[in-house]
């Protein structure tokens, strides 16, 4: 990321000098509809100190994939200084979730391998900071924001009426934390722009999770996990004016989120709290999609 902002400065200087002040639209909104798609897992290990087995048992969902919908607002409230807003929905439609065990060291020893069912479900996210425009000309403007965001997932794992038809058993978690930002937007054309942005995010991460079959569990909370961790998004688009304030979209984005080692918190119907070591959680995915972008003087 940061050769990536390097960039965009190198590009910023000689055109900040070379062409005139864009005029400057007040609010701009972006709303777009897409396809996305995720793989996402975890892993806990034997014990406290990541040991007895080093995997213990491991959760994978894959391929979990729906319709995608995201708005985006920028708000330029005084002179160069911007408001920033956004929010993004999955709604999951498909997708499979591995549940594994082990009893040796790097996964040997199997002593569970089963998968169902994690078509359903969603994730989404939001986010609002501020930002102040570096460079805004006829050729190029670049923006660099920072704020803070939330990152949620409603996962699940179940059966159907053939095979464990009483299963269904959830995982939701929460990545919060502060971000920084960064857009460009280049002037290909008159009416033909390439836009580009990238943010990276440090959070804390909280999940619980209710394993619904499991008796010597507890319920509706069967554990926890916190740990910390950071996420990095990116994505690029073209847009193309139709109208002085209207333009059309389209583009992809890709995303990398990920934790450290961290704490599971077992609890167990008789009352007692067991803690193991939590390998981390990991999150990746991408996004296609189109949209509008609206402008307003």
């Amino acid at each position: 990321m940061k050769k990536l902002i390097v960039f965009y400065f190198l590009l910023a200087v000689p055109a900040a000098r070379v062409f005139a002040q864009e005029t400057e639209k007040k609010v701009r909104i972006d709303v777009t509809d897409g396809y996305q798609r995720e793989n996402f897992h975890w892993s806990i290990a034997g014990n406290s100190n990541g040991q007895n087995p080093d995997v213990f048992s491991e959760l994978k969902w894959m391929k979990l994939g729906g319709q995608s919908l995201a708005a985006n607002l920028q708000w330029n409230v005084y002179q160069k200084f911007v408001f920033y807003a956004d929010y993004n929905r999955l709604f999951i439609t498909s997708g499979t979730v591995n549940d594994s065990d082990y009893s040796g060291d790097h996964r040997t020893g199997s002593t569970y391998n089963q998968t169902f069912n994690a078509g359903k479900g969603h994730t989404e996210g939001w986010a609002a900071g501020a930002g102040y425009q570096l460079v805004n000309n006829r050729l190029l403007k670049l923006v660099t924001f920072a704020g803070y965001n939330q990152n949620r997932q409603a996962l699940f794992l179940y059966g159907d009426a053939n095979r464990f038809p009483d299963l269904n058993s959830s995982y939701s978690t929460a990545w919060k934390g502060v971000f920084i930002k960064a857009t460009a937007a280049i002037k290909l054309t008159d009416k033909l722009k390439f836009n580009a942005d990238v943010t990276y995010s440090q959070v804390n991460y909280n999940a619980t999770g209710n394993w619904n079959l499991i008796t010597t569990f507890k319920h509706p909370v069967s554990y926890r996990h916190h740990a910390n961790g950071y996420g990095i998004n990116g994505g690029g688009t073209l847009s193309f004016d139709i109208t002085k304030n209207i333009a059309v979209q389209a583009g992809a984005g890709y995303l990398h989120w990920q934790t450290g080692n961290g704490i599971d918190q077992l609890y167990l119907s008789s009352g007692e709290i067991d803690k193991t070591q939590m390998n981390g959680a990991y999150r990746n995915g991408f996004r296609v999609f189109a949209g509008l972008i609206i402008s307003i003087d």
